[in-house]
């Protein structure tokens, strides 16, 4: 049955009938994270002269090992009935680069949704360019290192560095049925396609501590963490019905959100029943030493609780506790919920004395906070609501750091696979970290609602904010900074201590690479090798010698 998408206005009835087709040539993990503990990440390069071949095996995967929005689901329900393994989870995504390989013009390729119909950029005569659009998508990761401050591409790790054409995730709850797959997929790539990556995660868990009754106990389950101990993944937009039972609104009435935020058209599938999503996948590296020595030290010369100093920076303690919500270390009492809470905002803290405005968790998702008719980042909820995303990732680099030494904590080698689901890339992922994260003016006191005369700038988020040395930023014409000012207690005056230059709290996440690429409809992939497009005997193949270029 058809669906439009101009016509949905929020969570869906997965089980309603209206949705079966749709969902059935959707590919998961886009509505709803796949739930795997373990998975494994293909790059890939398509060969040369093996369009054909490229195209069959595709399609044959989509047969075969492509999970669709609805298997996905149901095998969630009959999970939770029977705890039986939901098996093998498979997922594939292109690049700009992949569909030109495949001979597929332009025109019917995807393009960014541009919710608010803003004009593409064009550089001025001094070759600067306004902020205004650019179809990321089809610019690709490494054309936008200028935009986003990212590391250099020749930093980045061997395997991201040249050209990517193609990503399988394949995923599962038992490693050794997921080595099995992985083995599988290689074999059957051997005569078609280069694997020039390969990227394993493992999901992190964490028990921790909570009182009831005045007694401390323990969770049954723990909580999905990541590096740096904290509680992830924990604020969702949702766009099924079943992820918001049990969800209160008593401070946040904004949980659910359209398909549209998401999905759009598939150019080459099913009219109204084929729809694909733009699928962010960046490699950040983390360095926990630092982070955990930042966080003593800056907790130290506040005069707070480590556990406080942490949360200043992140916006919720470790366990997930809203840090506007209470002061203290978390712990949010079984009394009041038993899941992390998440409906609150930041109406109660206006002049940022409970949360830093810097926090990561307020910077990255400001809940309304932005919102002002007469202000300069969003003049209606629609709008700021409109740059979410749907956030899946998955740790790598092995288990969780617990030494009680900072010096035998890791500075490399492990962190976060972060992707994230979305319609326009531009206006989701790029806007959140350009435009909110490495700015260190948005939420400015002086330009929102503040009356705290010691906030002269927000600064950097404290955990994703990106600089690079004293490169200035296009978006605000000068180098953001580390954040200055933090609260002296839980909802008193802020202070700026005297943390010295070179441990200032920030730039503990690193780029070490990733991609554009979108995750198209069952259908496109299926029909791949008898879809009719001019194809060159040789495509075309993008130069691998990438030069970011100053677009906005």
């Amino acid at each position: 049955m058809p669906l439009a998408l101009a016509s949905n206005f929020g969570p869906i009835d997965q089980n309603d009938a209206v949705y079966q087709d749709f969902l059935a040539d959707l590919q998961g993990n886009i509505l709803n994270g796949h739930g795997r503990d373990n998975a494994v990440h293909f790059f890939l390069q398509f060969s040369p002269g093996k369009v054909n071949e490229v195209k069959t095996w595709i399609s044959n995967m989509a047969d075969t090992r492509i999970t669709s929005a609805k298997s996905q689901l149901d095998a969630s329900e009959h999970y939770k009935k029977t705890k039986e393994d939901a098996g093998i989870f498979g997922h594939f995504a292109i690049t700009a680069s992949g569909y030109d390989y495949l001979g597929i013009p332009r025109d019917k390729q995807p393009h960014g949704l541009n919710p608010r119909n803003r004009d593409v950029s064009v550089p001025d005569s001094s070759g600067n360019s306004a902020p205004f659009y650019a179809d990321s998508f089809q610019e690709g990761l490494k054309s936008r290192q200028l935009v986003l401050l990212d590391p250099p591409v020749a930093t980045w790790d061997d395997g991201f560095q040249d050209r990517i054409d193609a990503l399988i995730i394949l995923a599962s709850d038992n490693p050794a049925d997921l080595a099995a797959a992985e083995l599988e997929v290689r074999q059957q790539l051997k005569d078609s396609a280069l694997i020039i990556n390969v990227e394993t995660g493992l999901t992190l868990r964490r028990k921790f501590q909570t009182t009831v009754g005045g007694t401390e106990v323990q969770k049954e389950f723990g909580n999905v963490v990541e590096h740096f101990g904290y509680a992830d993944g924990v604020s969702q937009p949702a766009f099924l019905k079943k992820q918001l039972e049990g969800a209160t609104s008593n401070y946040w009435k904004h949980p659910g959100a359209p398909l549209n935020l998401v999905l759009i058209d598939d150019p080459n599938g099913s009219k109204n029943v084929s729809f694909g999503s733009f699928l962010v996948f960046r490699k950040l590296e983390q360095n926990v030493r630092g982070f955990k020595t930042a966080e003593a030290k800056l907790s130290e010369s506040l005069g707070l609780p480590k556990e406080l100093g942490g949360a200043m920076a992140v916006g919720r303690y470790e366990d997930g506790t809203p840090l506007v919500l209470q002061p203290g270390d978390g712990g949010w009492a079984e009394s009041h919920t038993p899941t992390i809470p998440n409906d609150f905002n930041y109406n109660g803290d206006p002049d940022g004395l409970k949360c830093p405005f810097h926090a990561h968790v307020r910077k990255s998702n400001p809940r309304l906070e932005s919102v002002n008719p007469d202000g300069p980042f969003a003049r209606t909820e629609a709008e700021e609501l409109g740059h979410r995303i749907a956030r899946r990732g998955i740790t790598y680099g092995g288990p969780l750091s617990a030494a009680d030494d900072l010096d035998d904590l890791p500075e490399k080698g492990v962190g976060l696979l972060f992707m994230c689901y979305q319609s326009d890339i531009w206006e989701q992922f790029e806007f959140i970290q350009r435009f909110w994260c490495n700015n260190p003016n948005f939420l400015e006191p002086g330009q929102s609602r503040n009356s705290n005369p010691n906030y002269d700038k927000t600064g950097l988020d404290a955990v994703i904010g990106q600089k690079q040395g004293e490169e200035k930023d296009p978006v605000i014409g000068e180098a953001p900074q580390s954040p200055q000012n933090w609260p002296q207690e839980w909802g008193k005056a802020t202070t700026k201590p005297p943390i010295k230059p070179d441990n200032q709290f920030g730039q503990f996440v690193t780029l070490k690479g990733g991609e554009y690429f979108f995750s198209p409809s069952i259908t496109f992939l299926r029909n791949l090798p008898s879809l009719t497009f001019t194809v060159q005997e040789e495509p075309t193949v993008p130069s691998e010698d990438v030069v970011p270029v100053e677009t906005t």
